[in-house]
């Protein structure tokens, strides 16, 4: 029951997905690379040479990340699994590509008729595979796009479809400032569950980041769900009963409550080139999973990373609520890296 009950609300661990389950193929929005999720799951506008970073913002792509290979997995509740493998690899004059393919497992569950009997086995899993571009115009100016196939299988349930993102991004490097703007999960569901399509997760994000000039800090900013601006929830079982008058407050969210859902703070501190910190706060998962009858860490997250000979390892945990959190696990390596050695041989 708990791993069933996980998978119907597997978009509130992700990056967020439309509010109330309105669109189709969520796990679009999970985010399994660790050095991304330490920073509370979105870091578009992070411009080290790291592809985690690219394959959310495919316009930071370029000739830094060619022969870079990475892969990740999530360690979810109730033994879910997600993961993904990228490879990039740039052509001079052309641009930057990368691979790469996403899975989610989400494990065995009982199959049962309408009395309760079980019957046996069923499965459900997720794929997605991703051709990715950027291309460097100049020293302020990059884009990029992603364009995607999905399938989805739950159980005798199939489902497939295509999406794209497309993105754009600035920066300033004496400043030290990037401004990255990403359309993401454009698309259509070809062949729906049912008899009726259902609309892809679309989402629109800003994101800010800057490096301090004598501190190995940078902090980012990231504005999600930029096309819709209430994201505010009425829940109607959350009533307030004012022990005076006997009336009912109204405790619908503020103005400024809704502005801070729509914000993910990150900040990556990295003294050495061979080892950083991550940090991350989302307010929306916070205000979405806290618990009012207790203190809870929902909405942080935090990670590390460490570079061992040609592979840099990352670590983050992103915490959701008392009843469980996410382990995300990430490997990089530069095959260029091989090449090189073999030559000096």
């Amino acid at each position: 029951m708990k791993k069933l009950l996980v998978l119907l609300f597997i978009p509130f661990f992700g990056a967020h997905a439309q509010i109330g389950g309105s669109a189709t193929y969520q796990f679009l929005n999970l985010v399994p690379s660790a050095r991304v999720a330490g920073q509370g799951s979105n870091a578009i506008a992070n411009p080290e040479p790291d592809l985690n970073f690219a394959l959310y913002n495919p316009s930071l792509l370029n000739e830094n990340m060619s022969g870079q290979f990475t892969t990740s997995l999530i360690d979810h509740m109730s033994d879910i699994l997600i993961g993904d493998v990228n490879y990039a690899y740039h052509f001079e004059g052309i641009g930057t590509f990368y691979l790469g393919a996403r899975y989610v497992d989400y494990g065995d569950f009982d199959r049962t008729n309408l009395i309760g009997v079980k019957q046996g086995l069923f499965t459900a899993q997720d794929y997605a595979f991703t051709a990715g571009y950027g291309y460097q115009l100049d020293s302020n100016w990059s884009f990029g796009g992603n364009l995607r196939f999905i399938n989805s299988i739950y159980d005798t349930y199939n489902s497939y479809g295509m999406s794209a993102d497309l993105s754009a991004t600035y920066q300033i490097p004496s400043k030290r400032l990037v401004i990255a703007l990403v359309a993401k999960n454009m698309g259509y569901q070809f062949k729906p569950y049912s008899d009726e399509r259902e609309p892809l997760p679309f989402e629109l994000q800003l994101g800010f980041s800057n490096r301090f000039e004598h501190l190995p800090l940078r902090w980012q900013i990231t504005f999600e769900q930029l096309e819709k601006w209430d994201l505010r929830y009425d829940d109607p079982t959350n009533v307030t009963v004012n022990q005076f008058t006997g009336e009912v407050e109204d405790n619908y969210p503020s103005v400024w409550n809704n502005v801070l859902r729509h914000m993910v703070l990150g900040l990556e501190f990295s003294p050495t080139r061979s080892f950083n910190v991550q940090f991350g706060y989302n307010f929306r998962k916070r205000q979405e999973l806290n618990l009012d009858t207790r203190r809870t860490s929902a909405g942080f997250s935090f990670g590390l990373g460490i570079k061992i000979s040609k592979f840099r390892i990352n670590y983050s945990r992103n915490l959701y609520h008392v009843a469980g959190s996410a382990n995300h696990f990430s490997l990089i390596t530069d095959f260029g890296d091989f090449r090189r050695k073999k030559n000096t041989r």
